[in-house]
């Protein structure tokens, strides 16, 4: 019936002062008591209504109002008066029914429906419960407050009291609805959809069905444990916590005042547990056998796990196939759209193109943001990242040699002490949050799952690959300093880290209900064969000069995380700063720098050298002879600055070297096999796939790049720590190239960065995934499309001619013209809060806009603010004037 299934319901008697109840059910758990009521609406309706410990059902028999929850399903409470709607077949029975009641007749609105009068919102649900089982009755439920608002283009904040500390939801400072960061935007979507109607499946280590905060959100009878195969889903020990946590920020209930709220409040939840008592994922023909389970059902399933070591991780056969089932046939043909988070193992090197589960193309691959916008310190690089969201950042390492802390996520956890949260004081024990608050990739996936619910809620017709593009589309870069940070041939920003950004939540829900289904996916593949040796140990320090001994000319170097000279840098002087343990007082623009290691982190060391103007940096040790180390960490992969390692013995002659030949010159260049591929067929490319066949004792050596025809590069495989593995044969997957045209020369390189193992590359096989077009000048654009809408070829897939902000490739996937703006310029107020009132209106980026305000409309005289434009919306939050008529006109200009 859509309760918890660990709940004992049985249907019995209740008394209350003479009236006797038919059809009321009642459980007890953990010290608390809830009772379930049936009415006829008239169809037969059960709601669920709920008594929380302090809070005994015989206190509130005299309460005006009750919340009843409807079960089964996921739609929010519905408020219940202290009177009753009665409709009867005839009148001849309404003495003999109020007879046997405590109501009175209070109005007749036909003679067949009438209201009826109780002493309390109490007597009125059990009155309106008893007639419902009586013959003749039609229609008997209490008078409701339907759970409807105003549809403006901004929710209402919801009456959860831990929402203001959810900033991931909302980062607006709670007495100023001043900005402190970024988020989800999620009341930009929420008075479109709540995520009503759709199913997510989470494959975890179960979920606490009866937190009060989840409990009436769960799909009762679509739970399962995998790994007993019983249809359970609550966890199995009292250390399965993670699940419980990512549960809530899926999907936990909304305005049931208490605690937190999901980002799809509405959405049903299935709790699957594919993790046994040891914290192992089940073997791979339960693990496919989940993958597909119910999936003409299910529509999202979140899956935040994944790869534990360096090592690569394959898909099995089996669970191939499942994916397989689920996203070609599941939804009816639409597809089960299946998030997974990127991983959090960024400091041991990993790439999320190691882990067969998340570069999958049928899987959206999420990464993780700090509330600032920047890349978490853990989250796992890929080219198979498509978005990000957010999530906590504990323990960071600073360049000063400190640490520091990034808000974490408040979440729902395991009820009292269970959880993360082991101090139940002051009523958060339920609740992961501040220093036990949850963080890693499997915060962020949840969040992303939650918002493929709304945009499904809001168009249930969209394909797995509609919502991934969706994502895309409405995706934001929050960290334009991200030197990973590319713009692809189609104009669009995409990194290593976070993928195509944060998506924004309304406009993906925008996006969603205007979306045109994306035609039918092609492919094409390209073979290669090679046989040729990959050139050992490849990345070099070249030092030029008429005096260099021959020895020096070329320094073996080990690259660090973050900027890598795939292009080989200018050939610069060259100056020894030392150790660089404070600011450089000397003008090393145009120049390189040479640093010792020791005395401050090398972030510090590399901050020192790019604030001096340094073009790029190379580092040696001072100890350990022969040694080269892999720099990382201290947030060293967000520094631009190119830079390398190289050994103290080579350092130190290098430095010598400098001292006697001033003159000379340095290079960073990376030696590399460079593999051309023709393809001459046009797609608008989707994913692309490189398999690649390799005899190389030791992959953790080998770097592997692909770059588009459109000059993309996407790094498929880097400097790592997988030394025990050979690189033999593995399939790479990116996004990067998403919009581009697939025609022309793609090129592969591969390269080989450390000493002592040698292979040779096999073969190459190059797959593109795609839309046919006709596109004879290879921009993305289908011809006919441009000259249709443009009348000629001339333009770029990143102009946007009609100045909407909307670029040509955009206007050309959804289906609108470019030349005409799609945004009508209009102002909408919305209330914040009780005390300010949020005023927006569409906006483009760095545009100036005036606002004025007046009380007459005709004379608006008084400028009161000037406003940077954001895209797509730019808002404004002024305080809430009791009382006071004010008319606002916003002006674009400079």
């Amino acid at each position: 019936m859509g309760t918890p299934e660990s709940w004992r319901l049985q249907a019995r008697r209740f008394a209350w002062v003479t009236l006797a109840i038919g059809l009321v059910s009642l459980d007890s758990h953990a010290g608390s008591t809830s009772r379930r009521f049936e009415f006829r609406e008239p169809r037969r309706s059960s709601y669920l209504f709920e008594s929380w410990p302090g809070a005994e059902w015989s206190g509130r028999a005299g309460a005006s109002r009750l919340e009843g929850w409807p079960i089964p399903g996921a739609g929010p409470a519905v408020e219940f008066g202290s009177r009753v709607v009665l409709g009867l077949e005839g009148p001849g029975r309404l003495r003999e029914l109020l007879a046997s009641t405590a109501l009175r007749l209070d109005r007749v609105v036909t003679s067949n429906l009438l209201v009826l009068e109780a002493a309390s919102a109490v007597e009125a649900v059990e009155g309106a419960a008893w007639l419902a089982t009586q013959p003749g009755v039609r229609i008997s439920h209490p008078v409701r407050r339907r759970p409807v608002r105003l549809h403006r283009p901004y929710g209402p904040r919801p009456n959860d009291p831990y929402f203001t500390g959810q900033w991931h939801l909302e980062n607006r400072h709670t007495n100023t609805a001043a900005a402190l960061g970024f988020d989800l935007n999620v009341r930009a979507a929420w008075p479109v959809t709540r995520g009503a109607g759709v199913i997510v499946a989470m494959g975890d280590d179960g979920v606490e069905l009866r937190h009060p905060d989840l409990a009436v959100n769960q799909a009762a009878g679509l739970h399962f444990n995998f790994v007993t195969a019983l249809p359970n889903g609550e966890p199995a020990r009292t250390w399965n916590i993670h699940g419980t946590a990512v549960a809530g920020l899926l999907a936990a209930v909304g305005d049931n005042r208490r605690g937190v709220v999901g980002v799809a409040p509405q959405a049903r939840l299935a709790s699957w547990i594919v993790f046994d008592n040891n914290d192992e994922l089940v073997d791979e023909e339960r693990a496919a056998e989940m993958f597909q389970y119910r999936s003409d059902t299910v529509a999202v399933q979140n899956h935040s796990w994944g790869n534990a070591g360096v090592e690569q991780l394959t898909l099995g056969a089996l669970e191939n196939q499942a994916l397989d089932n689920a996203v070609l046939l599941g939804r009816s043909g639409l597809g089960v759209v299946i998030v997974r988070s990127s991983g959090n193992e960024r400091i041991d090197g990993n790439d999320g193109n190691d882990d067969g589960y998340a570069q999958d193309p049928r899987v959206i691959a999420v990464g993780a943001v700090r509330a600032n916008g920047q890349i978490a310190s853990y989250s796992t690089p890929g080219a198979n990242v498509l978005v990000a969201a957010f999530s906590g950042d504990e323990g960071v390492d600073t360049a000063e040699g400190g640490r520091t802390n990034y808000p974490t996520l408040f979440t729902t956890d395991r009820q009292g002490s269970l959880g993360y949260t082991v101090d139940v004081s002051g009523g958060l024990g339920d609740y992961a949050h501040g220093a036990t608050g949850f963080t890693g990739t499997s915060g962020s996936a949840p969040q992303i799952a939650g918002l493929c619910a709304l945009m499904l809620a809001a168009n249930p017709q969209l394909t797995y690959r509609d919502v991934q593009q969706i994502l895309i589309w409405s995706a934001r870069q929050l960290d334009p300093a991200d030197p990973d940070l590319r713009r692809n041939g189609a104009g669009l920003a995409v990194s290593h880290n976070a993928g195509f950004g944060v998506p924004d939540a309304g406009e993906a829900v925008a996006l969603a209900r205007a979306w045109r289904t994306r035609p039918a996916l092609a492919s094409h593949s390209v073979r290669t064969t090679s046989g040729v040796a990959i050139p050992d140990d490849g990345l070099r320090v070249l030092i030029t000069g008429s005096r260099i001994p021959v020895d020096m000319q070329s320094i073996p170097a080990a690259p660090r995380d973050g900027p890598h000279p795939d292009e080989a840098t200018a050939v610069l002087p060259m100056l020894d700063v030392g150790q660089a343990l404070a600011p450089i007082g000397i003008d090393l623009s145009q120049k390189a720098a040479l640093i010792q290691r020791g005395g401050n982190y090398f972030a510090k060391k590399l901050q020192h050298a790019a604030a001096a103007g340094a073009a790029f940096a190379v580092v040696y040790n001072h100890a350990d002879a022969t040694q080269r180390l892999y720099m990382n960490g201290a947030d060293i992969h967000l520094l631009p600055l190119p830079a390398v390692f190289i050994s103290q013995t080579e350092g130190e002659r290098l430095r010598d070297v400098l001292q006697q030949v001033p003159e000379a010159r340095a290079q960073i260049r990376l030696e590399s096999l460079r593999v051309p591929i023709a393809v001459t067929n046009t797609l608008l490319c989707e994913h692309v796939r490189l398999r690649v066949i390799a005899s190389h004792p030791r992959r953790a050596d080998v770097r592997i790049t692909l770059r588009s025809p459109s000059g993309t590069r996407s790094i498929l495989q880097h400097y790592n720590e997988d030394l025990w593995s050979p690189l033999d044969e593995w399939d790479y997957y990116t996004v990067h190239h998403f919009y581009e045209s697939s025609a022309g020369t793609w090129e592969v390189e591969v390269s080989d960065e450390r000493q002592g193992a040698v292979g040779r590359l096999i073969e190459l096989e190059l797959t593109v995934q795609g839309v046919p077009i006709r596109d004879a000048d290879r921009d993305g654009l289908d011809d006919d499309w441009e000259l249709a809408q443009l009348g000629k070829l001339d333009f770029g897939p990143a102009d946007d001619p009609d100045g909407d902000g909307y670029s040509n490739m955009r206007e050309q996937i959804q289906g609108t013209h470019p030349l005409v703006d799609d945004r009508p310029f209009r102002l909408d107020f919305s209330r914040w809060d009780d005390r300010f009132l949020r005023l927006s209106w569409p906006g483009l980026p760095d545009r100036g806009y005036h606002v004025f305000r007046g009380t007459d409309p005709q004379a608006l005289i008084e400028h009161v603010t000037n406003r940077t434009g954001v895209f797509p919306e730019t808002d404004w939050y002024l305080p809430l004037e009791a009382g006071t008529q004010r008319f606002f006109r916003v002006r674009s200009g400079d």
